[in-house]
């Protein structure tokens, strides 16, 4: 008896194992086609895409490549791993683009085309296979995709300098095209300016890397950039100058100068080429573009219909109005314009976090979108030269984010019953007159809540909750102790959103500083003026800082608290924001009598260590004028 039920155990173990080997062998195959193709593979695909126009020998065969080793993979490990598409749509920028090929669609119906419909249809998927194929790469390693792209610009470079080569060693008189599938010197640009825009934001953005390499790698991209006389790619490359600065790069501005240098010199070198052509028309093939767009402004005349632009004294017919956004008006109507700059601008208001990659790839959309302003308008095409201009940068700047929402803390759902049961037995810290603002939950952690009291504030697409774990993340990489965030949650009923975090050990500066002597006092006042003078130096424009929102750390350090209303840029402040930081600080009489009175000089010496003694006297003499100001 006891050995037949030992062997219908053993039959049962048997027939069980034998049913969870496959299922176990998928699950590997899956990993394994997963590590290699985003591993690898992906990334292969990624540098032929932005370096195969350089060296392959049409653009059917640069085509190809993308769709052997971009597309054709990607769509392979999106069915093997589901999970990427939902990651993938959720993602504002690929929504719009979805809605916008949804509509762009539609517009067949009513297009007319001698183009095959259904190859038309496709187009939006290549599209899309590039969104993909960027934020699988970016999912498994951020860092992988940015080393990609340097790679391309790196052989970029060197394919500019070999384009160079030729095309002066032919001393025809004529305009560089350069190597490969190029084969149209405005074309041409699209390509070299992407990597010049590439290299200047680099030079603008990287702390951490030598800043001759960028300028190294750069100079032949902008001698290509002359020698095919194109002047789209410099009224971009200014614009992306301009952009960069508004970020708040001091850098940017000798870009701007460097730029005017450039067109100044390129002027006076081939005047022939940038001044002869004067507006090439452009004025007047707009205004018969909008002339024609107005027949069917709601709609437009349909995806892929084919236009004739007569204008007056050209000679010739054009069948392009040399401008993106007439190119979508006219094929889609003000709807499709209308979600075509949507999506733009879902894409750039992303790109306002500080984080460095993701101003880098504003430089390149900015850049994209300039160049568009004059030029192009094969908007949604096959793989080719314009997609440097549109899809490339759009795609990059969907990865990161999809990539960098992945690695903050997850966004919990709440509704009232559950917020109410998170609050029990939790010690409250502060409120105010809507509620609980600040509480300590019953396992130690610290619950910051932020209510929306306006029905439209820019807390609807930046939370002051995501803004707190984002800075609190970007303070920890600079060095600078921060809460650590664990948890992100929302309830939508309430319009409040909250963070919870482990809150720094220590004690306020305010609740400290009562309990010391002067002598005491004195002294960590000049280690705090040392910290205020290096959060300066790292950009970190901090607009809430006040001696209640600084903590001191049980090893001597200084620590920020409540961090949701910061910026932090990649250049030490301007004296402008110095300033302002300052009057916050003193709207607090204590604070006020501490640092501008009782112990002034010993905040200025502490300021000088990081500063340097010209702007601790700067510093000085505005605590002196807004402390006279306040009496």
């Amino acid at each position: 008896m006891a050995a037949s039920v030992r062997a219908n155990a053993l039959l049962c173990w048997a027939f069980s194992n034998s049913r969870s080997i496959p299922v176990i062998r998928l699950a590997h195959c899956t990993r394994w086609l997963d590590a290699f193709v985003a591993g690898r593979l992906l990334i292969a695909g990624y540098v032929v895409l932005l370096t195969g126009l350089f060296w392959v020998n049409d653009t059917s065969s640069y085509t190809k490549l993308y769709y052997a080793l971009l597309a054709a993979p990607t769509l392979i490990v999106m069915l093997a791993k589901p999970q990427y598409w939902r990651m993938l749509i959720r993602e504002p920028i690929v929504m719009a683009f979805l809605v916008m090929a949804a509509w762009l669609l539609l517009s067949l119906s009513w297009t007319q085309t001698e183009d095959d419909p259904s190859s038309l249809a496709k187009r939006p998927l290549y599209v899309f296979m590039m969104f993909a194929a960027c934020a699988i790469i970016a999912l498994k390693d951020q860092q992988r995709l940015l080393k990609a792209l340097r790679i391309a610009a790196m052989l970029a470079s060197a394919a500019a300098m070999a384009g160079l080569a030729i095309f002066l060693s032919r001393n025809d008189g004529g305009r560089m095209i350069g190597t490969g599938a190029l084969s149209n010197p405005l074309l041409s640009s699209h390509v070299y300016g992407f990597f010049c825009a590439y290299w200047m934001a680099v030079w603008l953005t990287d702390r951490d890397g030598p800043s001759w390499l960028p300028i190294m790698f750069a100079a032949p991209l902008i001698a290509a950039l002359l020698a095919t006389g194109s002047r789209t790619p410099l009224m971009a490359l200014g614009m992306v100058s301009i952009w960069m600065a508004a970020l708040g790069g001091r850098r940017a501005l000798y870009l701007v100068a460097a730029m005017a240098f450039i067109v100044i010199s390129g002027f006076l070198l081939r005047p022939d080429v940038l001044l002869q052509r004067g507006l090439s028309f452009r004025p007047e093939l707009w205004g018969e573009a909008i002339r024609q767009a107005s027949e069917h402004p709601w709609v437009g005349h349909g995806y892929g219909a084919e236009f004739t632009f007569t204008i007056a004294g050209l000679g010739r017919t054009l069948s392009d109005p040399h401008n993106v956004e007439l190119a979508v008006l006219l094929e889609l109507g003000i709807v499709g314009l209308t979600l075509w700059l949507v999506m733009y601008a879902i894409a750039l208001v992303r790109c306002l976090n500080k984080q460095a990659c993701l101003q880098l790839a504003s430089a390149l959309a900015v850049y994209g979108l300039a160049a568009g302003l004059t030029e192009g308008s094969n908007f949604l095409s096959r793989p080719n030269e314009n997609w440097f201009l549109i899809w490339i940068p759009l795609s990059f700047i969907a990865a990161l984010s999809i990539s960098l929402r992945q690695k903050g803390p997850l966004l919990n759902a709440l509704t009232e019953e559950q917020f109410n049961h998170l609050l029990q037995g939790a010690d409250v810290i502060e409120a105010d007159g809507h509620g609980v603002k600040v509480a300590k939950l019953a396992d130690g952690t610290y619950l910051k809540l932020f209510r929306r009291k306006r029905f439209f504030s820019t807390a609807l697409w930046a939370p002051p909750s995501r803004r707190f774990a984002s800075n609190a993340q970007h303070l920890r990489l600079l060095g600078v102790p921060a809460p650590a965030v664990s948890k992100l949650i929302q309830i939508k009923t309430s319009k409040v959103d909250g963070v919870l975090y482990l809150p720094l050990p220590g004690d306020t500066l305010r609740n400290r500083w009562r309990a010391l002597t002067d002598a005491e006092r004195e002294l960590e006042i000049e280690a705090f003026g040392a910290f205020l003078g290096h959060l300066h130096q790292l950009g970190i424009y901090f607009r809430s800082l006040h001696l209640g929102n600084v903590i001191k750390l049980p090893d001597g350090s200084f620590g920020l608290i409540d961090v949701s209303d910061m910026s932090i840029s990649n250049e030490p402040l301007k004296p402008w924001k110095r300033r302002r930081n300052l009057t916050h600080m003193l709207r607090y009489g204590e604070d006020s009598n501490w640092l501008a009175v009782q112990h002034v000089s010993s905040l200025t010496e502490g300021y000088a260590e990081h500063c340097g003694q010209r702007a601790a006297l700067k510093l000085n003499q505005q605590l002196n004028r807004l402390v006279h100001a306040t009496q």
